[in-house]
């Protein structure tokens, strides 16, 4: 008898996990499912899944799809089941990369008769249409097929934080001269911890294993040091540029230095379109920093090296923070990037004001530093997150085409900037290379 092990989730059966069982079982005699449990779904993803784990687990079992599902390790990452099913071939998805790693590392450390277990990886099968992830988000936003109300709701609120993260580089910009950048930065990040606390003690957090808690720790310090970086540059920035070109370099810079960063790191040659992307978004920060109007002390005063410094820090803070939430997890991992990183910033904050709070932040500081540490880290990131998973990711990151618009509408009406013509004609180039880079 030779056992196939699978794991997933399992959410809502669809044609792509019974292409992916019915493979599986050509490998052996019979298949056994290991389903995610409800908490690990919840700290992974950030939401809930449709159907709770026992209800999932008896979807599999009246499929006929497999012939036993159970439920998995409590601490995660331990891989107890496979002790107890005694797989001869683990069966895995194309997008299960990451267990794949983790899987292979496990039985290398064990060292016994279970190193040679064989680990099936399968192609890809109409992924566009039978994805989880994808037909998921349609499913929770299936009223939006059927209540165009429920959609207009989500499009506006979803406009609503897209203003708000346009905004913030107003309210930047407004105290950036209030303090140093340190104790700016110290804090926003101690406000924001604040208001992180109560979300992440109404929740149980999933079991760490001591190894998993130790990688955690360490990928979230990386990312703190990034968003300690980030803010620096953003109050730097702000304090010497205008808050509408600030806005415009980071937000439309960003998703190409992204790019540029994953691309590096996983070596491999980028398509044909995204080429045709980076030479548009090297066109488009060109005109973005219009580097013939300023000689070299220029640059230091326009404020323009330190928004590209926030730009490759956020770059860089996106890529370690996937990197860290894969131990962490969303809520964990948030609460601690901002204490870490409060840490961080609490030397520079004491050299900076000698150990006193500042005596001129008046009620005005206190409402700027208040909207960009909660409203947009709260309502703007959780609406973001919301909305998407409800409209779908696609268009759902079409959405953030609106900041930089905002930043610079904000910055004009409040601050009286006005932005020149070859900025705007950059910024757009900047978006149309993220469309190019995202085209499949």
């Amino acid at each position: 008898m030779t056992t196939v092990l699978v794991f997933g989730t399992f959410d809502v059966l669809h044609p792509g996990h019974r292409w992916f069982l019915r493979k599986a079982r050509r490998l052996g005699n019979q298949v056994v499912a290991v389903v995610s449990r409800d908490d690990y779904v919840m700290e992974w993803k950030g939401h809930p899944p449709l159907s709770d784990q026992q209800s999932r687990i008896d979807a599999l079992q009246e499929s006929g799809l497999v012939d036993r599902a159970v439920l998995a390790d409590e601490r995660i990452r331990t891989y107890g089941v496979i002790d107890e099913i005694r797989p001869d071939i683990i069966c895995l998805g194309h997008d299960q990369k990451a267990l794949k790693d983790d899987l292979e590392q496990w039985l290398t450390k064990r060292g016994d008769e279970r190193s040679d277990l064989d680990i099936h990886v399968l192609p890809a099968w109409r992924r566009g249409i039978y994805s989880s992830t994808r037909r998921n988000n349609l499913v929770r936003g299936a009223g939006r097929d059927e209540s165009p109300t429920l959609t207009w709701v989500l499009s506006l609120a979803m406009v609503a934080a897209m203003m708000i993260f346009g905004f913030s580089w107003v309210s930047g910009k407004r105290i950036s001269d209030s303090g140093g950048p340190g104790t700016l930065a110290f804090i926003r990040f101690v406000m924001t911890t604040v208001f992180f606390l109560p979300l992440f003690f109404s929740s149980v957090p999933v079991k760490l294993t001591a190894d998993q808690r130790r990688r955690g720790w360490m990928w979230t310090a990386f990312s703190a040091m990034a968003i300690c970086s980030y803010n620096t540059f953003f109050f730097l920035g702000l304090d010497a540029g205008l808050a509408g070109k600030g806005g415009l370099i980071v937000t439309t810079l960003n998703p190409l230095f992204t790019f540029l960063i994953v691309l590096f790191i996983g070596r491999s040659r980028p398509s044909t379109m995204a080429v045709l992307g980076i030479a548009v978004g090297v066109l488009g920060g060109i005109l973005l920093f219009q580097p013939w109007n300023y000689t070299t002390p220029d640059w230091n005063d326009s404020g323009n090296f330190a928004f590209l410094g926030a730009a490759l820090s956020w770059s860089t803070l996106t890529v370690l923070s996937r990197k860290a939430q894969q131990y962490m997890g969303f809520r964990r991992f948030n609460i601690g990037l901002y204490i870490i990183a409060a840490g961080f910033m609490l030397i520079p904050a004491l050299v900076e004001t000698g150990g006193v709070i500042p005596a001129d932040l008046d009620w005005l500081f206190w409402k700027d530093m208040l909207f960009i540490s909660l409203a947009v880290g709260a309502f703007g990131t959780g609406m973001y997150f919301i909305a998407s998973s409800k409209l779908g990711a696609s268009r759902g990151s079409a959405f953030t085409y609106l900041v930089p618009v905002s930043a610079i509408l904000f910055s004009s009406i409040i601050l009286g900037e006005k932005p020149e013509p070859v900025m705007l004609i950059g910024g757009l180039l900047a978006v149309l290379a993220v469309i190019l880079i995202n085209r499949r």
